[in-house]
């Protein structure tokens, strides 16, 4: 493995604006109060819900791939598994945020 000094540069220059992007980040959370204890309750249990949810699909599309195979049929299962995962999530953080 060779190690150039363009590669070297785009490494520190990446890692740099990485650590830049989580410092404003961290920044603007803590002015908005996005860590406190409220906000991880809520995100916790949406998380919760929401991968509860997106396990049963995942059980049902893995019993429907069985029967009938084929990688189209794959493809299509798992992009939708992520999309109701996504949405169910939101959906959850929504429902948690005014409940809690």
């Amino acid at each position: 493995m060779d190690l150039s000094v363009e590669g070297l540069a785009g490494f520190i220059t990446g890692a740099g604006l990485v650590l830049f992007i989580a410092f404003l980040y961290f920044r603007k959370g803590r002015k908005e109060r996005r860590f406190d204890e409220r906000y991880q309750e809520i995100h916790t249990k949406a998380r919760t819900l929401s991968w509860t949810l997106t396990l049963i699909v995942l059980l049902i599309m893995w019993l429907g791939s069985l029967i009938v195979e084929g990688p189209k049929l794959a493809f299509i299962l798992l992009a939708s598994a992520y999309g109701v995962m996504l949405v169910s999530y939101g959906i959850a953080v929504l429902f948690l945020n005014k409940r809690l």
